[in-house]
């Protein structure tokens, strides 16, 4: 499940954020703190498209700079609320 996710999550960061090419993502491409436009509006907007597309909820106690760091830690989380 989580090579599906992983991929889920890549298109949608690519659709939130599309100044880069597909090849910049990757499963240890860095966001918080190291992508300019991964600001509190694309936060915002990320998390809605998650939801919405995964059916699961992020609670707010889950939006914090270790679930946030990398594509493979949004991953995880992911996948643990969807369990």
């Amino acid at each position: 499940m989580t090579d599906s996710v992983m991929k889920q999550v890549i298109a949608i960061l690519m659709d939130v954020i599309p100044n880069y090419e597909a090849s910049f993502w990757h499963d240890d491409t860095e966001l918080v703190g190291a992508i300019a436009e991964f600001d509190s509006m694309a936060i915002v907007t990320i998390i809605g498209e998650i939801e919405d597309r995964f059916d699961v909820v992020i609670d707010d106690e889950d939006i914090s700079a270790e679930n946030f760091a990398t594509v493979t830690t949004l991953t995880q989380l992911i996948a643990e609320r969807a369990s």
